[in-house]
């Protein structure tokens, strides 16, 4: 088919035949390198932006599993500690307890950790996370106040979650 014939097809799709190519002219065929440079900039740009964010989520991810295991590994030794007698020796007031140490999957973990109280988490996985408790004598007899603190590092930062409870 001619490409002038195509014409009184232009008029009834409301085309200008002046948009039509002319009837010598040869069809167009590929991109010029000017199109092809700019398509791939876009292309690059989007890439980049999308890599960005999934970064970005991968990063937050992390925070929130290390976050979630200090809560879980706070709870439980928390809820350890409530089921102790009153007269245990580890809910004395004013002196701080632990460390006990767990490591990345929230196992106990404790050959080669640091033993001192305040000693800072490592990136070690098997010290990953440090919990440590304080009893305090409460305003009212016979009643403590209990705080159990785990803490760890993540990217470099000191993390902690602490929890408090009152017992007798």
């Amino acid at each position: 088919m001619m490409i002038r014939e195509l014409a009184p097809f232009a008029r009834l799709m409301r085309l200008s035949p002046a948009l039509l190519p002319a009837a010598g002219a040869s069809p167009r065929r590929g991109f010029s390198l000017v199109e092809v440079m700019a398509a791939a900039a876009i292309f690059g740009v989007g890439l980049a932006a999308i890599f960005s964010a999934f970064s970005g989520g991968a990063t937050h991810f992390e925070h929130q599993r290390h976050t979630t295991h200090g809560i879980h590994l706070t709870e439980a030794k928390l809820e350890e500690i409530l089921l102790w007698s009153s007269a245990d020796p580890q809910l004395l007031a004013g002196t701080v307890f632990g460390p006990a140490w767990f490591d990345s999957k929230g196992f106990a973990s404790s050959p080669g950790c640091p033993t001192a109280v305040a000693g800072v988490p490592v990136a070690d996985p098997k010290c990953r996370y440090r919990v440590t408790w304080l009893s305090a004598a409460a305003a009212i007899n016979n009643v403590r106040v209990v705080t159990v603190t785990t803490a760890w590092q993540e990217r470099g930062q000191l993390r902690t979650v602490s929890f408090s409870t009152q017992r007798n």
